[in-house]
């Protein structure tokens, strides 16, 4: 999965999952699409579960205060 050019993220993590990636999809089609015929069901998966994000409130790696960037060397 990590190889695939969509995935631009994809760790190991705790918790109710084993697995967490980030994809970048044109559209809701294109995740559609991405999930069932490019992903499918990898062998030992039991479930999967694809939350599409409504937007994005703030990027890794970024400081803000209030609704503008902050200097991170500050």
């Amino acid at each position: 999965m990590a190889q695939m050019p969509e995935v631009g993220c994809a760790a190991a993590v705790t918790g109710p999952h084993d697995l967490h990636a980030v994809v970048q999809c044109r559209n809701l089609d294109n995740l559609f699409e991405f999930g069932t015929d490019r992903l499918g069901t990898p062998p030992g998966v039991e479930t999967m579960e694809i939350s599409p994000v409504l937007r994005q409130v703030k990027q890794i790696e970024t400081r803000v205060d209030g609704d503008r960037l902050t200097d991170p060397l500050a």
